[in-house]
């Protein structure tokens, strides 16, 4: 397939270049000279705008890998010009931004898929391999922590930023083990959810 990537940073770089024997037609990035950078070393084309990459190439799916708050709107920008759309997870900062992006590409006709990538981890897909033959009997609850390896200024990236990361941990890694509880035991109604700040000192959402 023709594929087209947004946004350029660290997990931007790591999509580009797995997509194996399919084309990368060209990267965008709101940051231009990251883009430029980026293209020069996964040898395609930095686009100057995000309506030109959608519109003037020849692209058919999207890779969006942009700050959480750009997820969604992105994603949409692709569905509405009919591209089918692999977007990273969280996929959006609401619940209410999720639901119309699912909305439109149904209407669309096309697919869009969050990345949870974890769910294709050997443990984890044995996991889901036991669970599904019932050689753990009923599971009646499932208890797993997150956390992120930080490094030094972290809690002055954009993931630290309310209006860029939109949820704090919660968001940015927790929505991994939400994925995977619901995969394991299906669908559950959550009530609430505590977020805490337990050594980065960041002004909390």
């Amino acid at each position: 397939m023709k594929v087209a990537l947004f946004g350029c940073g660290l997990i931007g770089k790591r999509r580009g270049e797995q997509i194996g024997s399919h084309k990368l037609v060209g990267v965008f990035d709101v940051d231009a000279a990251r883009a430029e950078k980026l293209a020069l070393e996964l040898k395609t084309v930095a686009f100057k705008s995000q309506s030109d990459l959608l519109y003037k190439s020849d692209t058919e799916i999207v890779i969006v890998a942009t700050t959480n708050n750009s997820l969604s709107p992105v994603s949409l920008a692709a569905v509405n010009a009919g591209k089918h759309v692999l977007v990273e997870k969280p996929g959006a900062v609401s619940l209410g931004e999720l639901e119309f992006l699912e909305k439109t590409a149904a209407q669309k006709g096309v697919a869009v898929k969050v990345g949870f990538n974890h769910r294709f981890h050997p443990a984890i897909l044995k996991t889901r391999e036991l669970i599904g033959q019932g050689a753990l009997g009923e599971l009646m609850f499932l208890r797993a922590r997150y956390g992120h390896g930080g490094r030094v200024g972290y809690e002055k990236e954009w993931r630290s930023i309310p209006n860029l990361g939109g949820g704090g941990e919660l968001l940015d890694q927790g929505v991994h083990l939400l994925d995977l509880i619901f995969w394991f035991l299906g669908p559950l109604p959550l009530q609430s959810s505590l977020v805490t700040t337990s050594f980065w000192d960041m002004d909390f959402f």
